[in-house]
């Protein structure tokens, strides 16, 4: 299994690791929904509640949330932000990169999934 998947994959997954050290990173949210279209239990065992860092694209940012894309416009991440993070957040403007860390939540929605980090942090 090792040679096929690699050790970063096994520490991502927390094979090898502990809880607090096991961080997955996603590099393009819009594949977390295509699983979800796919097979939403195995999209939920893989990324539901589990610490992540997210490299996106800032769609929007509102009151309550820095909205994240992927490569396309179909998926989202609506990461609900900090006061510690103010600044960062200030910062931040429409298809500006940005990285943000914390525990994803895969939630049912009337059209797909809805994708959220309640606890993100703008890294």
């Amino acid at each position: 299994m090792l040679e096929k998947t690699g050790l970063p994959l096994l520490l991502a997954i927390g094979l090898f690791a502990p809880k607090a050290l096991a961080q997955i990173r996603i590099y393009n949210v819009n594949a977390i929904h295509d699983l979800y279209s796919e097979n939403e239990l195995a999209a939920k065992k893989l990324y539901h509640n589990k610490n992540a860092i997210v490299f996106g694209r800032v769609d929007k940012v509102d009151n309550e949330h820095v909205i994240i894309e992927g490569n396309s416009e179909l998926g989202r991440l609506f990461c609900k932000y900090s006061d510690q993070d103010l600044n960062k957040i200030l910062e931040l403007r429409e298809d500006s990169r940005v990285q943000v860390g914390g525990k994803l939540e895969i939630s049912w929605a009337p059209f797909g999934m809805f994708l959220s980090m309640n606890d993100c942090r703008v890294i």
